[in-house]
C-alpha cells in the first residue's frame, strides 16, 4: 500500500511539473511558483478541515518545509532563466534525491537492505538521463552555465529539505502539514511576484490547479512514509521527471531521446528492485 501511495504521489507531482512547464513559456516562472503554493495551501486547508487532526508540532516542520519549497522553486527558476533546461533540471533532481537520502540515513537511522540500496543507486543516473541530462560540452560550460549548475544544486537542496521536513509531520495531520508548508512557501514567493499582461489572467488559475494537484501528491508522499523506510518513498517520488517526459511525448508529440529512453528503463528497474526489497 505504501509503495502505491508513493507511486501515486510521483505521478501527481510529475503532473504538476508538466503543467507548470507548459505555463512557464508564457508566464513569469516565479508567479507560477506563487500561485502553485497558493493552490496547494487552499487544497491543503480544505483537506485538513475534513480529514486531519491538529498536532502541536505540525506548524514547525511545515514552516521549515515551506521555506525549503520556496527556496527550491526560486533557485530552480533562476537557474532555468540563465542556463539550459537539460542541465539545471537533472542537477536539481539528482541533488534532491541524494541530499534527501543522506538526511534519512544521518538523522533517521535507516538501514535499507541491499536491493533497496541498489535500486537507489540505479535511480540516480536514471533521474539524470530521464530529465535529459548529459555531459556538457566546452561550449556549454560558460560562466552562466556554471551559475546554472550551482543554482540547480541549491534548488535540489531546497526540495530535499521540503521532503525531509514534511516526513516529520504525523500522518493524522498530513493535510495540515501540506497546507502550512504551501502557505509558508506562498509568503516566501510573494516579494518576487511580477505583474503580467492582462491577457494572461487564465494562467494563475491553471497554476493554482497545479498547486492543488501538488498538495495531494505531497500528502500521499507523507502518508507513504508512515509504514516503510523514508528512503523508499523519497526515491520513488524523486523519479517524477518520468511524467513530464511521457506526457510531453504523448500530448505535445515530443520525441523521446535515447538518453531519456535509457533513463525510463533504469527507473523501472530501480522501482522493481525497491518493491522487491520492501517485500
Amino acid at each position: 500500500m505504501s509503495i502505491a501511495l508513493a507511486l501515486s504521489a510521483m505521478v501527481l507531482l510529475g503532473s504538476t511539473h508538466f503543467i507548470n512547464g507548459l505555463l512557464a513559456r508564457f508566464y513569469p516562472p516565479l508567479n507560477i511558483a506563487f500561485y502553485t503554493h497558493l493552490g496547494g495551501a487552499l487544497v491543503g486547508f480544505a483537506g485538513a478541515l475534513l480529514f486531519s487532526t491538529w498536532e502541536p508540532t505540525v506548524w514547525i516542520w511545515s514552516a521549515l518545509a515551506g521555506i525549503g519549497s520556496a527556496l527550491g522553486a526560486w533557485l530552480l527558476y533562476q537557474g532555468l532563466s540563465r542556463a539550459p533546461f537539460a542541465i539545471v533540471v537533472p542537477v536539481s533532481a539528482v541533488a534532491m534525491v541524494t541530499i534527501a537520502l543522506g538526511l534519512s540515513l544521518a538523522f533517521l537511522g535507516e538501514r535499507p537492505n541491499a536491493r533497496i540500496l541498489l535500486g537507489a543507486m540505479i535511480a540516480l543516473p536514471a533521474i539524470w538521463l530521464t530529465a535529459g541530462g548529459g555531459k556538457p560540452n566546452k561550449a556549454q560550460m560558460s560562466g552562466t552555465t556554471r551559475t546554472g549548475l550551482l543554482l540547480g544544486l541549491g534548488a535540489g537542496l531546497g526540495f530535499a529539505l521540503q521532503l525531509h521536513f514534511l516526513g516529520q509531520v504525523p500522518e493524522p495531520s498530513a493535510f495540515y502539514g501540506i497546507a502550512l508548508c504551501m502557505l509558508s512557501g506562498t509568503v516566501c514567493c510573494l516579494p518576487f511576484y511580477q505583474h503580467a499582461h492582462p491577457a494572461r489572467k487564465r494562467f494563475p488559475l491553471l497554476a493554482t490547479v497545479a498547486g492543488g494537484i501538488s498538495a495531494l501528491g505531497l500528502t500521499l508522499y507523507a502518508m507513504s512514509r508512515e509504514s516503510q523506510l523514508a528512503i523508499i518513498s523519497i526515491v520513488i517520488v524523486s523519479m517524477y521527471p518520468l511524467i513530464p517526459v511521457v506526457f510531453g511525448s504523448l500530448v505535445r508529440r515530443e520525441r523521446v531521446s535515447g538518453a531519456s529512453a535509457v533513463g525510463i528503463a533504469l527507473s523501472l528497474l530501480a522501482a522493481v528492485l525497491i518493491v522487491a526489497g520492501n517485500g
